[in-house]
């Protein structure tokens, strides 16, 4: 383990390894640096709106949906997990139903079917999808299937 302690049970950190150089041209996207409220809404249905930020290999998708409102039966390939923000969800993932408040979190295998739907009060949603849903980003900000220049 060396000098140091790690807290780990002598697991060196992985903040504790070297890191390397990496060339611009290596990469396969340019950072992005956004504020949600610069990130265009769409709305795939009425009362949901949604705002998508897109990776690589990653997308985070904010989800806010009015009071009252459904989220019909649907499945994607993509692998799915969520964190409530703010209101409250009632989530269906294949036959189970959870009430979601902020701070719960779920996750959503590829082609589970699931639904949601709102109560008296609307709800905020940080989805996360990986691969990224290229219908979602379509509208959103980030990578958009190329490589950048050096």
């Amino acid at each position: 383990m060396g000098d140091r302690d790690t807290g780990n049970d002598g697991v060196q950190s992985p903040f504790e390894r070297p890191v390397r150089d990496v060339e611009l041209g290596a990469v396969a996207f340019k950072s992005t640096w956004v504020n949600k409220d610069d990130i265009p809404p769409f709305a795939p249905i009425p009362g949901l709106v949604m705002q998508s930020l897109t990776g690589e290999a990653i997308m985070i998708n904010w989800v806010t949906i009015q009071p009252r409102q459904v989220v019909p039966w649907h499945q994607h390939a993509n692998e799915q997990a969520g964190v409530m923000l703010e209101g409250a969800l009632e989530l269906t993932i294949g036959e189970e139903t959870r009430l979601m408040r902020p701070g719960d979190a779920y996750t959503i295998p590829p082609d589970m079917p699931h639904s949601a739907r709102t109560l008296e009060e609307g709800c905020v949603v940080l989805d996360i999808f990986s691969p990224p849903r290229a219908d979602y980003a379509a509208h959103g900000v980030g990578w958009r299937g190329k490589r950048n220049d050096p």
